[in-house]
């Protein structure tokens, strides 16, 4: 494995105490190598019973596990750490050459945080490794901050002796009301009996100016967001509520914890401003989802990857075999690829790769069907709710929009340009499984196969139709 020529820096601090864990001494020097010269402080181990005795001596911020070592694995390893109540909390991503979906999810099952396939891509690897250890930082903040707050209701619980030098001392808005009543005992306001100094603050008074006034003569804008009718079910029912919620005033605006609990005929009211928990939450939500769409993405063309390939095949393998829609699927090879490489180089091929998957994305507009890097310069298409002559258009002006790329290519076939060969399946898929998805994916491939062998630069196809029983009839053409 080549090395990676990283940036020479010098950190001020420590970012992170890593765990690296693999049985290839160039896999361990390469990750220590691009880890340190961020700032963080890595530790490497050969076998899972060694990386064991590490963690549990000294537990790290994270570790970096493969999966495939002798002896004792990456998913034994995993499981010890989730075993141990000192190494439970440590994120785990494993590290594995093989990109499959029954190893992501057996890793993902076992208490894994990510996974990262091998080879290395340092800019993966290190948005990786950060952003588990920006969810890991959170996660630990976010526990503090409930533990603080479960610390401070059960004083008040505990000890009503205490409650003014609480109330006074708090950062918390709190407030004692009692339920103003019609002459038909409907609730039609509340009145202030308590206010502590923070909940005066939050409506620009005093404590002592609150009590006797009315909720809705001071903040009417209680009944705009629904907290009004809350404080009545709570009086009326007995049931506490808790509420976050977005608020605006002249004096305000920002994100609010609001916990009302019944008190004889009326109740109390804790406010609390949550607004940076809220914005880190959010943050962490919107971490997620970039993580999530980098995970159904492939990093060089950003088409989708065979992860998302895989996963929304047999979403709408399923779809149309409920509806009895058709669905056709369209596998493709760049012709001559590897000579298009010993040619031009690596760095060209990706290049050619790019403007391969952009021409495919842009012959392939409806919203329902997907373009998928397959593997290597193979690409998928899946169109649902497609038949066949129609799915065999589509892959027509897939071959021409390559074509017109005009992209050269000295080993290439007649015209010396990038071409591509095309194998295509179109079926009604049926729900007793006969033919399967599977069957469906080999057909198609058997039609790139046969588009190949007869000279490439062509599109052959396989329409399958299901009937009775295990039959299933195709029709081969090119």
């Amino acid at each position: 494995m080549n090395s990676v020529d990283l940036p020479q820096t010098t950190p001020k601090q420590i970012q992170g105490d890593i765990l690296v864990v693999d049985d290839t001494p160039a896999n361990l020097a390469l990750l220590r190598q691009m880890l340190s010269a961020r700032g963080y402080r890595v530790r490497v181990s050969r076998s899972g019973e060694l990386a064991l005795k590490s963690a549990f001596a000294m537990p790290p911020d994270l570790v970096l596990l493969d999966i495939k070592m002798p002896d004792m694995d990456g998913y034994a390893v995993c499981r010890a750490l989730k075993e141990n109540c000192h190494t439970r909390h440590i994120p785990v991503v494993f590290l594995s050459v093989v990109e499959s979906t029954h190893e992501k999810v057996e890793a993902f099952r076992l208490g894994g945080a990510d996974y990262i396939t091998k080879p290395f891509q340092t800019e993966e690897v290190l948005a990786r490794v950060e952003h588990q250890l920006l969810v890991q930082r959170q996660k630990i903040q976010l526990e503090r901050e409930i533990r603080d707050r479960q610390r401070v209701e059960a004083v008040l619980r505990e000890s009503r002796a205490l409650l003014s030098g609480v109330l006074n001392s708090s950062l918390d808005g709190v407030s004692a009301f009692r339920a103003v009543r019609d002459g038909q005992a409907r609730i039609i306001d509340f009145q202030w009996l308590v206010a502590n100094p923070m909940a005066a603050q939050t409506v620009g008074t005093t404590p002592t100016d609150l009590v006797g006034r009315r909720l809705l003569e001071v903040l009417p804008e209680y009944r705009e967001i629904g907290l009004f009718e809350n404080f009545v079910a709570v009086v009326e029912t007995g049931k506490s509520v808790e509420r976050e919620v977005y608020y605006e005033s002249p004096r305000f605006s920002g994100w609010l914890q609001v916990v009302a609990v019944k008190l004889g005929n009326g109740l109390t009211v804790t406010v609390r401003n949550i607004t940076e928990r809220k914005q880190m939450e959010l943050a962490l939500h919107a971490a997620n989802i970039e993580l999530q769409d980098r995970a159904n993405h492939d990093g060089l063309t950003q088409l989708a990857n065979r992860r998302r390939f895989d996963e929304y095949w047999s979403q709408m393998w399923e779809y149309c075999a409920r509806q009895g829609q058709p669905l056709s699927l369209i596998l493709s090879d760049v012709d001559r690829f590897k000579a298009y490489n010993d040619t031009y180089g690596h760095q060209a091929g990706d290049l050619c790769l790019q403007k391969v998957a952009e021409a495919l994305r842009e012959t392939v507009t409806h919203p329902r069907d997907l373009v998928a890097r397959y593997g290597g310069e193979e690409f998928a298409v899946v169109l649902p709710q497609t038949e066949g002559a129609g799915a065999i258009r589509v892959a027509q002006r897939l071959r021409n929009a390559v074509r017109d790329l005009r992209i050269p290519h000295k080993s290439g076939g007649i015209g010396k340009i990038v071409t591509l060969s095309l194998g295509l399946s179109s079926l009604v898929p049926d729900e007793r499984g006969s033919p399967s998805a599977s069957d469906a994916i080999a057909a198609a491939d058997l039609a790139l196969y046969r588009a190949k062998s007869q000279g490439r630069d062509r599109l052959c196809w396989q329409l399958v139709r299901s009937h009775s029983g295990d039959r299933t009839d195709t029709n081969p053409s090119c």
